[in-house]
Order: structure tokens, then sequence, then C-alpha cells
């Protein structure tokens, strides 16, 4: 990308005025250095404020990349404010602050499909595949918003970032399960090429460390793993005194010791041992300081873990769902692509639209910039009415599976819900969070430091830590290739708070997340030379409202219990939630209960067995 002499410099409205329904969608911002040490808020267009109905992002042409278009808002607006009335023929969209109205006919797809699938993340793609593996000639269509399919699975490789970056979901464990283990194989993924070789995680210790690091400033390599090896004697190679050194080993070779456990904790979690849902009713940092006795400054350690991987502060989020989190990459090793997760959903998208064994096309169809607006059900099927092209649109289909975010899910379904469903829906909790690509000329600052794959810090306004996008190529080592740091967001504020932070992440200028960007590279690559005007030839921000489920306290098994004492799993407000509608089900990360790939993937397969078992 280039700018010149004419940009305009972007000049964000402070305030929004209302809630954007697609806040879970991916908005971009980006820009590329000037000259003269102009700022990169300096690239794009002015936002057009006649059609934005309020929100920051409407028609500014940076928040186009990664997927998202102007239409795709505007209609979302229109089932925002509650504007849209359906008949069978017809659709009219009351008067609203874009100024279009009217009455529009409803056109209806000649063709129907054994299947609808509404959602091309990686739950409605590895449904897709699921179903297409098991009965090669269902007749399977998906719809998906979006230009591109991915949702989390995001990624950009577009100029000018030198190599594919992820802008949202960036690794994952080793598959333990079978049906991983066949969509991985099936697909040609190989996770072996692209283990996380060491170093995996390190952290930076200041003054804004847990203990207060005055001394001892610096990054400490491969870490907390490689405390469960320490001798106590070696607790001067970190910043600690000797009571939270002794407590962090301890707590790391815990959570070791969890992923060896028969049963243990794990994705999705109904494949975990009963014995341990106890764990799911307290927070992460009661496990810490009630069960493991542990220093308070041990959940300050893990704070940044825990808001960044998954949207919560340690108080915020359940033990279950950390624990299996921890103990996996404690325990086994992990793997992550340039464009992080993209790879999986590339490779399901491929999959789907190729060829089988005999040269034959498989029935898969898919729409993009396809946004469904509305569920029917019938006797013998389910249709859904859906924008495209400007046009509202039906397609029937045997039966569905709705692999939106939550939100959207729920908002598609609430006329069919009774009470009971519709209190469970009501307890589902999303986390905002943004993401930010950063391109640099030479990676030679971070090779002189050492650093590796993922690398925490504490201190910074927005950031809980930054990964490296080609760690798992053979060019990891090379200090003079160009390549991008990936910087992921620290959720500061509890659950009920999230509805500020979404429209604080919508209105918060670009110049701000890049002055924090330019404060915290300064400060935590001091002493290797690196210079951010120099050094960085971009800066791309991915804002996602309602990025991940919040596996809150209580929230993977409920608190209803049986007799015995147990938690009855089957009553947990996402099963409730969830459970088949008529023709349809559900799938996405948030019907597992933890923001994982495995659970997105591992909710598609819930949702091909249910459906199978309709047709």
């Amino acid at each position: 990308m280039t700018c010149g002499s004419d940009a305009s410099v972007f000049h964000p409205r402070p305030e929004i005025t209302r809630r954007d329904f697609l806040n879970g969608s991916l908005i971009a911002a980006g820009g590329a250095t000037l000259g003269g040490g102009a700022p990169l808020s300096a690239f794009g267009a002015k936002a057009r404020s006649s059609d934005s109905c309020g929100d920051f992002s409407g028609g500014d042409a940076r928040f186009a990349r990664g997927g998202n278009v102007p239409e795709i808002f505007e209609v979302a607006h229109w089932l925002r404010d509650d504007r849209l009335r359906f008949s069978r023929e017809e659709v009219v969209l009351a008067p609203g602050c874009d100024g279009r109205e009217g009455r529009f006919a409803i056109a209806n797809d000649a063709e129907e499909c054994d299947v609808i699938v509404a959602g091309g993340g990686l739950a409605g793609l590895s449904a897709a595949f699921y179903l297409l593996r098991r009965r090669p000639n269902l007749r399977v269509h998906m719809l998906e918003a979006a230009p591109v399919t991915g949702g989390n699975a995001a990624s950009d490789a577009a100029p000018p970032l030198p190599v594919r970056a992820s802008c949202c979901g960036a690794y994952g464990a080793m598959p333990d399960s079978e049906h991983l283990k066949e969509l991985f194989k099936v697909t040609g993924i190989d996770l072996d090429a692209h283990r996380i070789a060491a170093p995996d995680d390190s952290y930076y210790f200041d003054e804004h460390a847990p203990g207060g690091a005055h001394e001892g400033r610096g990054w400490r390599i491969d870490m907390p793993k490689r405390l469960v090896d320490l001798d106590p004697k070696q607790a001067r190679e970190f910043p600690f005194d000797a009571k939270l050194f002794a407590d962090l080993k301890r707590c790391a070779q815990t959570l070791r010791d969890w992923g060896d456990k028969d049963g243990g904790p794990t994705e999705p979690p109904e494949a975990s041992d009963p014995k341990f849902d106890h764990l799911s009713e307290m927070s992460f940092a009661s496990y810490l300081t009630d069960v493991l006795r542990c220093d308070p400054r041990v959940v300050e350690f893990y704070r940044i873990y825990t808001t960044d991987c998954m949207g919560g502060l340690p108080r915020s989020v359940n033990a279950h769902t950390v624990i299996s989190f921890l103990s996996s990459e404690y325990s086994s090793a992990s793997f992550a692509y340039p464009g992080g997760t993209h790879r999986i959903a590339e490779g399901l998208a491929d999959w789907l639209t190729g060829k089988d064994a005999a040269g034959r096309a498989r029935p898969f169809s898919l729409q993009t910039q396809a946004m469904v607006l509305r569920v029917e059900t019938e006797a013998s099927k389910v249709s859904v009415i859906y924008w495209k092209d400007g046009k509202f649109r039906r397609r029937s289909g045997r039966t569905l599976i709705l692999a939106t975010q939550p939100q959207i899910a729920r908002h598609l379904v609430d006329p069919l819900l009774d009470e009971e469903r519709r209190a469970a829906w009501a307890q589902f909790n999303t986390a905002p969070a943004i993401v930010a690509n950063v391109a640099v000329k030479t990676m030679a600052p971070i090779v002189k430091l050492g650093l590796g794959y993922r690398n925490y810090y504490w201190g910074s306004k927005y950031w809980s830590n930054m990964i490296v996008a080609d760690w798992t190529t053979p060019n990891r080592h090379d200090p003079e290739r160009a390549s991008v740091l990936t910087f992921y967001s620290e959720v500061k504020a509890p659950p009920e708070e999230f509805s500020a932070l979404r429209a604080s992440l919508l209105s918060t200028p670009f110049a701000a997340y890049e002055a924090s960007l330019r404060e915290d590279l300064g400060r935590i690559l001091q002493g290797a030379g690196f210079d951010f005007e120099k050094h960085v030839t971009a800066v791309f921000l991915y804002r996602w409202g309602h990025s991940m489920i919040l596996p809150g306290p209580g929230s993977l098994f409920g608190a209803t219990r049986d007799g015995k004492g147990r938690l009855r799993r089957e009553k947990a407000p996402r099963r409730i939630a969830c459970r088949e509608l008529g023709g349809i089900s559900f799938a996405g990360q948030y019907t597992e209960g933890s923001p994982s790939l495995e659970s997105a993937i591992g909710s598609g397969h819930r949702a091909m067995l249910e459906t199978l078992a309709r047709l």
C-alpha cells in the first residue's frame, strides 16, 4: 500500500451512539509509514458520517481490510435497530439513520439443498467437512456474510505485509481426539512441520511485572515451563523473591501434571471426567489462591495469559478451562502456521470445493457476502432469508446448521425460543479484543534478544503479548528477513464492563493504538537497536467486538445438581440454549464453552452427528 501527498488524516469521532450489531466481525484499520515521520494513522479515507449510522467504522476504507464491506454493516444495522418486518413474500424496511426504507420482494432460490450451513468459520467449515465425509452425496450449501471464509481463523497476507499473519486465532495444541486427527489428515494439514520450536513463551520483566522487578530488568526466555526444571538455587535467574519463585514453580508443575491426568480438563469439556467438573464453578484466581495456596502475585503473573487467550481476568474465567489450556501447553507440543489458524480454514475450504477420489466435484456450494437475516421452520424443511447483492433472497433445505457467532444466532432464532431457552441464551458473554500486525523490515532486534514465538509483557495500555508470525518456518533465525509481529490485546475489564469496552474499541483513534505499540516496542526491545521509525513499515489493526466466548465460572456445566450432588451437565445454559431446535443445530466455540479451535471444530463434529440423525 502507498499513500500519496493528498492523503487525508483520519479523525474518528470521540464516541459512538449505538453498539454495532456485528462487532463480532473482523474490522481492520491500517497504515503505511510516510516520509518525514508522519504517523501511521495518516493512511485512509475520511469516514462518511452520512452512512455510518453512528458507528466509528462507517465508510473508512481501512476497515474493509480483513473482509468487512460497508454493505454488510449497513444490513447489520437494520437488524440491530429492529427495522425489518418479514412476510412470506416481502420484507419491509422501516426508516432509519441511513435514509433507506421501503418494501422489497423476496426472491426464492430455485435450488434446494439437504443442509444449509450459516457461517463459514471453523465451526461451519468443519460441520460441512464431517457431513460430506460420512454422506458424500449430501447437498450442502454454505452462506457466509464476509467476502471470505474463516471467521476467527482470519489472516492477512496483503501488501505491504511481508508474510502472512494472523488476524485472530494464532495456534493450537497437537490433536489427541480421533475427529481432529481425521480432519487434519484428510485435508493435508501437516502439523508436525509446524510444531512451535523452543523458545516458546518468553516474559519481559521490569517495574510493571508481578513483584515489581526493579532489578533484573529484561527478557527471560522460554518460561514458565523452564521453572519446573529449575533448582531453587537458580531462582536468581528470575527477578522473584524466594516465595514467589517457589509458588510459580509449584504452579507450573501442577499444571503440567494435569496434562498427564486421566480424564483431566480438556476441549471440548464434555470429554473430561465429571469428577473434575467442580473446577468449572470456581475462578482461576480462586484455584490459585484457595486451592494451590499461591501468593496473590501468581494470579497477576497469569493475568496477561487469561486476558489474551480467554478474554477475561483470572477472577472472570473458570479454572476448568484455564487448566485445560495451560496443561496442554505445558505437557505437549503446540503448532502454529504463518497466518495462524487460517491454514486450517483454508485446508477445509480447499477440500470442500475440491474433487473426490473419483474426480467428481463434491456437492458443496458457497455464497460469500450473504448475510442471513431470518430463519423459518416448517414440518419438512428449514428456510433462511438472506441479503446478497442488494436483494433479499430465500434458500430452503431439509435442515440447518447455525454456525454464526452467538449474538447473531440468538437474534435469528429468538422468535422460536421458549422462556427457558431465552433465559439460557441471555447468559452467554463474549469478550472484545483487538489484534495488531506490525510489519518490520528487519528482525535483527528480535533475533539479537533471542525471543521466541510468544513474548509476554506487563504494563501496556492495550497489549499483552506479541508473536512472531513466521516462527515455525526455517527463516525464524534469519535476522535480515522482513517479518510481522502480531500483538494481542489484554482485556482488563470485568464482564459487566464489556459493553463499554466494545464501544471504546470502536471509538479509540488508530493513532492511540499506534502510539501504544510505539511505546511498548521501545521499552521491551531497548538495547537491541530497535527504531520504530526506521524498522516499522506498516501497522494494521483488527477489531473483534465479540472475539470469543468468555468461559466464566459456572458457564461450562451450570449449577444444577442431581441427588448425589453431581453437576448435571445437560442443564448447563449452553446446553439448553444450543440443543436442537426443530430442524436446526448450533455450532461454534460458544456451544462447547471455551474459545479454542478445538471447541470450534468439535462443535462442527457434534452438529454433524445431530444433523445426520435428522436426515
